[in-house]
Parts: structure tokens; sequence; C-alpha cells
């Protein structure tokens, strides 16, 4: 008879727990849980952050149904190399120093729809708005250049007057902003752990800075330093590299 009672306790309180832990039976995020995620490509064997930004991505909801967005990325680069030929009377050497930072956010809201106990879909809009600063240094036998929002890519030529250098300059810092429409789904394979896909229409436009060009010798023949402003606009659909594999606080 204890056994029996003890069995009975037992499968009440197991129950209770579900009860407790499911509620309703959804599995889904509601109001005043924090969501984060992965970006997961099983055809590339690869993992990456969320977006096609590399962006650390957070959601809120605010309501059962109404979720806020952000997205943050900051990056630095400090790269140097050298390379050069010390033999013969056309000796030269080329040194190069790059400085690259950048930030990008993202803020948006997403309206979840009801779906099933699982299956949460969505619709959403994001903007965006991002920056890069970049500072090159090149330093050869003849001179040393010091480029802002930009680079320069340097290769020695030998010509009728003689030894000389070709300059490439190519616009490197930039302000974006960008808009977009998304949809998407959250599938829960278990309660706080989801799987999902997300695809978007959205409107991006680049506009570069002018590089700003300073310390040029008399070895700066052949340098390019018509480019001016730069500006890229696009209008398109694209689909996030992976599955979406997050979870929720």
């Amino acid at each position: 008879m204890k056994k029996k009672i003890a069995i009975l306790v037992a499968t009440f309180l197991v129950q209770w727990g579900f009860a407790q832990t499911y509620d309703d039976g959804s599995l889904k995020a509601k109001k005043g849980n924090f969501l984060t995620e992965l970006n997961v490509n099983p055809f590339k064997a690869n993992l990456s952050l969320n977006n096609s930004l590399n962006q650390i991505k957070g959601r809120y909801f605010i309501k059962d149904d109404l979720a806020l967005r952000l997205g943050v990325s900051v990056n630095v680069v400090d790269s140097t190399g050298s390379y050069g030929s010390p033999y013969g009377s056309q000796s030269y050497f080329i040194s190069t120093s790059t400085k690259q930072s950048s930030t990008d956010f993202n803020f948006g809201i997403e309206k979840h729809f009801r779906g099933t106990n699982r299956l949460s879909p969505y619709i959403g809009v994001d903007v965006s708005w991002g920056r890069q600063r970049s500072r090159n240094n090149v330093t050869t036998n003849a001179s040393t250049v010091d480029v802002k929002n930009g680079y320069l890519e340097l290769m020695p030529v030998y010509d009728n007057n003689g030894y000389g250098n070709h300059f490439t300059l190519t616009p490197d810092g930039y302000t974006r902003f960008g808009a977009m429409a998304i949809a998407g789904f959250d599938f829960y394979m278990a309660k706080s752990f989801f799987v999902g896909y997300e695809f978007n229409l959205g409107y991006s436009n680049f506009k570069y800075k002018t590089p700003e060009v300073t310390g040029l010798g008399d070895d700066s023949r052949g340098i390019f330093n018509s480019i001016s402003n730069k500006s890229v606009t696009s209008f398109k659909p694209s689909l996030m590299n992976g599955i979406r594999i997050g979870y929720t606080f």
C-alpha cells in the first residue's frame, strides 16, 4: 500500500512540474524572455554569428507576440607587412601598416503569429547603421605615405626614367545605412531551445569617404588620386547563411 501511495505521489509531482513548466503546452518564448542565437551552415561545416554583418544578436519579448531586435558588431584589425629586394642597383623595400575599425548596429521589431505550440512564424522590420575607419601607412626607399579612409596597393616599376612605384588608391572608410523587411520562423525543439530561418528584402547605402593622402615624395609617380566621393546603393532580397540556433533566458 505504501509503495502504491509513493508511486501516486511521484506521478502527481511529475505532472504538476510539467504543468508549471509548460503552462498551456507551448514551448515558445513569452513576454519577458530574452533570446540570443548563432548561425550554423551544415553544408560548409562552419559556425558564425548571426547575420551578414556578423553581429551578436539579441531579442527581447515585450509581449507574447511582439519582440524587439538588436544586433551589434565591433571589429578592429591591425596588420603590418614588408617586402622588397635588397640586391642589385635597383634594390627596394616596401613596408605597410594598416589599422581598421568598424561598428555596426541593427534595431528592429518583429510580430509573431499563432503558429503551433512549437512553431512561431514572424515578420518584422530592421534599420541599421554602420561606420568604418581606416588608416594606412606605406614606407618605401624614397617616401613615407599616410592614407586616411583608404589604402594604397603599391608595386615597384621600372621605366625609361628609372626606378619608381605604381600606386593604386582604394577608398576604405565609409558610413552605411540600411532598412529591411524580414520574414522568418522559430521552431522550438525543447523549452528555451529553438532553430529557425530568416530572409529579408532590404535597402542599403554605402557612402565611402574621400581618402586623404599626405607625405607624398618624389616616389609618387603613377598614383591614381582621382577618387573622390563614392556611393553604392542596393535593394535586393537575401537569405541568412545557414540555420539559426538559439536559446531563451
